[in-house]
């Protein structure tokens, strides 16, 4: 069993929460999603993909697919009620499978990971402030600050949105804190990691990031969610991965010092790596030979 803790609040200015939180511990997945539009749509949109993404991942559909469908199941719900033209969601979701997290996501909902007293956001934004620190425009303070932080460049329900993909591989203890951008609008990354480093419990650390977001301001709905991963740690291999949906391979990310000098001692270390080796060596030493002859 998957230890896990998921809350959502609406936040000091709101007396209506448009964020959606859901799980299938069947099928390991857990989300977050976060509606937009109004006369409450933005409610709707949210629970409309919730529940899409839940019932396809449970019947076996590939999560990327999944968020696929819920995009289309909000943008005919929009289109069916004039009162809902134009809401959307945003979405993060995490599936489990043994030492592989999947993530997926659409807009500016996040996945952290926590690790070894560390905090890194594993997902990036689709953002306009996203766009801007690409290009070196703004600091993080200065985008966190930003009157224009909220505009999202994809959202579910809107457009032609491409869903970004994500391949973590996990260690024993790794947490995976989902959110919407009501609590990372408020607290800063290492306002983050400091509650959590001082709540090491996933209800603990839930309720306090809640608790310091509201006491911040708590000008947006806030949603947490906090997966503990408490199998066994995987090999260092291409520790993360990333995949667009049209990608057929895996592509490796930048990995820290740490783990990438992890990566060449266990590849210099590995058996097949070795005699691979060896049998390039003699290949050599063979061809040099026979082409002196």
């Amino acid at each position: 069993m998957t230890v896990f803790t998921a809350s959502t609040h609406p936040g000091c200015k709101h007396e209506l929460n448009e964020d959606s939180i859901g799980w299938s511990e069947a099928a390991s997945l857990w989300l977050v999603a976060d509606g937009m539009g109004g006369h409450a749509a933005g409610e709707v949109a949210s629970l409309i993909a919730k529940n899409q993404i839940l019932e396809d991942v449970t019947a076996g559909t590939p999560l990327v697919d999944a968020v696929l469908n819920a995009h289309q199941a909000v943008l005919e719900a929009a289109n069916a009620k004039s009162e809902q033209a134009g809401m959307g969601t945003t979405i993060v979701a995490a599936k489990l499978d043994g030492q592989l997290a999947e993530l997926v996501w659409v807009g500016d909902s996040r996945c952290y990971l926590w690790r070894e007293d560390s905090l890194k956001a594993v997902t990036t934004d689709h953002s306009f402030m996203q766009m801007l620190l690409a290009k070196n425009q703004l600091t993080p303070e200065e985008a966190h600050k930003h009157p224009q932080r909220n505009i999202v460049t994809q959202v579910l329900g809107v457009g032609d949105p491409k869903p970004d993909r994500l391949s973590l591989q996990l260690k024993k203890h790794d947490w995976l804190l989902l959110c919407s951008d009501g609590l990372n609008d408020e607290l800063m990354d290492d306002e983050i990691a400091r509650l959590l480093r001082d709540y090491q419990d996933t209800e603990s650390a839930v309720t306090h990031l809640i608790e310091a977001a509201c006491a911040n301001g708590g000008r947006d709905n806030i949603s947490a969610i906090i997966v503990q991963y408490d199998g066994e740690s995987a090999p260092r291999f291409g520790a993360i991965t990333s995949q667009r949906k049209d990608e057929k391979n895996m592509l490796p990310l930048e990995m820290d010092a740490k783990d990438r000098t992890a990566w060449y001692r266990d590849l210099v270390q590995n058996p097949m790596f070795l005699g691979s080796l060896g049998a390039a060596l003699l290949f050599a030493i063979f061809w040099y030979y026979k082409g002196g002859m």
